[in-house]
């Protein structure tokens, strides 16, 4: 009666007027209402009156904040259920309570119950006192007793519990379903319900002392006064985790909310308990107490609606990142799967840089290679073996190249055509295409060893060797094509001297050939063997190239030993000095490796050069460019 409950059961409000339905427009006075009128005198003829926002009710002395249309006010429970049990027979007196036993038990009334017919009341009546207690001989044992019961000894009336006091009368028996779930349901680690007689204590107390729980936003339902404050509470909570997913991975952005929401209501318990170190001092245990709110100190502060709020920003947010990324993933990996490895297409992803279609211009490593002698493979090996060989050797090489952050070009036949940085900027790209060049090298001697072990294979095959040409320098990466057909590709004069290295390699015998500009990027990462300062065919400007030998460090005992013979070679011949250099390079020879496939070596050339200049002499002018006639 009189209490409305929300709609989650628990009961926080009252009502301060009610009115019948057959006697509409006339308002009748509450339980708690009516027994607050009576105690402070205020006469019958008062009637309550609105103020001009309808927000508080005026009634005599009173003036009570309302929250919704109909008069209701938030009750500020003032503890838990009185009689709850703390243990050691002690109980907790939010609102002290007396048995109605207690109350009659006087000297004329007979409770026929020895333990309970103390006579009780009877102190607080002037004259009366239990005749059994006055029949005690012992005034020690007669004033212990008196203590113990309660009993006074000078009959002052202002001692009762009940002068000057609003007194209830009611019922705790649960059978009644007079019992109301409040917010200190929860108590002492136990559920107590409390009886509705002292949530009616609880309103009343809260009238009297005028302890009115203030309300953000001025009314806690949705209504034309409080929906801008409220609004700008979701907003506000809304917007910290907009940012937070709009600047955050997903699980970083999910961590910072559940701390947003934590700080939140750590701040919105602290407006109602008028503590906000609350929380702190709840996980320091002994360490600190929790404030009591003082006289109107209480916020009510929604919360259901603000976390809401930032719980539906982040998960939609969540959703469309994720059905967008794959969305562009899916995008990245339809363009760029069949030639970028997968993790510079997340690469792409994370960095936002999204390749442009058509040309873009840059500084990136170009990379070509081509099996040795590989028109002889068609003339041994039947074509289903040829495709099965070709496949398992580009398959392999291409693994190499994607495993070491390349963009595959195309295949021209056996030929692999790459190149590095593009679409995605990689910083290495010299270095990367360098250890590339020798990752396959090494695994190509790998796949040799196992075709020979296999006994398959005609002997053309465990003897394959491939030769690669790189060059960096500036180029145009991009989809290139008809309107019909596209490729990413590159092209430029950088493109055109990789591919010409990698075709001149044969011509020196060697299977790495790296211009001057990739050389100069990374020159004190690998072993390098000088080669010559050489105009390609077609190409006006000579370029010095060498030849990649191993990893700094790697370089093998006969190496060491061939390379400074080769160099003294290499400088009597830029002198012009025939005979010493060929003595330079025919002892060089010696050490060069040599197998079937191997027809030449740098060392041979040099010979061959040095008696061909020996006989036809350059002159003094010359700049020890050597022009190739062929590709």
């Amino acid at each position: 009666m009189n209490e409305a409950p929300d709609k989650d059961g628990f009961s926080r409000q009252y009502y301060t007027f009610l009115q019948l339905e057959q006697e509409p427009g006339v308002w009748y006075p509450s339980l708690g209402v009516k027994a607050i009128q009576k105690f402070l005198d205020v006469e019958d003829n008062v009637l309550p009156s609105l103020n001009e926002d309808a927000t508080e009710i005026n009634y005599g002395p009173l003036t009570i904040p309302i929250f919704s249309d109909d008069g209701r006010f938030l009750v500020n429970i003032y503890g838990p259920p009185s009689g709850v049990n703390l243990g050691e027979n002690e109980a907790w007196k939010t609102f002290n309570r007396y048995p109605l036993s207690n109350v009659v038990d006087v000297e004329e009334v007979d409770l026929n119950d020895f333990d309970e017919d103390t006579d009780w009341m009877s102190q607080f009546l002037p004259g009366e006192i239990p005749q059994w207690v006055k029949e005690i001989e012992d005034p020690e044992t007669k004033a212990q007793l008196m203590e113990e019961l309660g009993l006074g000894t000078d009959f002052d009336i202002t001692q009762s519990p009940f002068y000057n006091k609003i007194v209830l009368i009611g019922v705790s028996v649960e059978v009644l379903h007079d019992y109301k779930q409040t917010s200190f349901f929860t108590f002492a680690g136990e559920q107590n319900l409390m009886p509705g007689v002292e949530f009616h204590a609880n309103a009343i107390q809260t009238l009297l002392n005028r302890n009115f729980v203030s309300v953000y936003g001025g009314e806690i339902d949705w209504s034309e006064q409080s929906r801008s404050a409220h609004i700008l509470l979701i907003t506000g909570l809304s917007l910290l985790a907009y940012l937070a997913i709009s600047f955050m991975n997903p699980l970083l952005a999910g961590l910072f909310i559940v701390v947003e929401i934590l700080v939140f209501l750590s701040l919105a318990i602290g407006a109602f308990t008028a503590d906000s170190l609350w929380l702190v001092k709840t996980l320091i245990g002994r360490g600190g107490s929790i404030s009591v709110p003082g006289f109107q100190d209480s916020t009510l502060v929604p919360v259901v609606a603000p976390i809401f709020g930032v719980f539906i920003v982040y998960t939609s947010n969540v959703l469309y990142r994720i059905i967008v990324e794959q969305k562009d993933k899916q995008f990245l990996k339809n363009t760029f799967g069949t030639y970028v490895s997968p993790d510079l297409i997340d690469q792409m992803y994370d960095s936002k840089q999204e390749p442009k279609l058509g040309g873009q211009a840059g500084y990136h490593t170009a990379f070509f290679s081509d099996i040795q002698s590989f028109s002889a493979f068609s003339e041994v090996l039947e074509p289903e073996r040829m495709v099965a060989l070709m496949n398992e050797y580009l398959t392999e090489m291409t693994d190499i190249l994607l495993d070491h952050r390349a963009t595959l070009d195309k295949y021209i036949g056996d030929a692999i055509v790459a190149f590095y940085g593009a679409p995605v900027p990689v910083d290495d790209h010299e270095y990367l295409a360098c250890i590339t060049s020798l990752a396959m090298e090494n695994h190509l001697s790998d796949l040799r060893q196992k075709w020979a072990e296999s006994g398959d294979w005609p002997d053309i095959v465990p003897n394959m060797r491939h030769r690669v040409g790189l060059n960096s320098g500036d180029m145009v990466t991009g989809n290139m094509g008809s309107n019909m057909r596209m490729n990413y590709t590159m092209m430029g004069d950088t493109v055109n001297i990789a591919a010409r290295l990698e075709a001149s390699a044969k011509q020196y015998g060697i299977y790495i050939q790296v211009a001057e500009n990739t050389y100069n990027a990374v020159k004190d990462e690998f072993e390098w063997r000088f080669l010559d300062n050489v105009r390609v065919k077609g190409k006006t400007q000579p370029v010095k190239v060498f030849e990649l030998l191993a990893e700094k460090g790697k370089l093998s005992e006969e190496y060491s030993k061939l390379i400074p013979v080769f160099n003294e070679g290499i400088n009597f011949y830029l002198q012009q000095k025939w005979d010493k250099g060929l003595k330079a390079f025919k002892e060089a020879e010696t050490m060069e490796e040599m197998f079937p496939t191997r027809p030449t070596n740098p060392s041979a050339v040099y010979i061959e050069r040095c008696e061909y200049l020996k006989a036809n002499p350059p002159g003094d002018d010359w700049d020890g460019v050597w022009t190739l006639t062929q590709k």
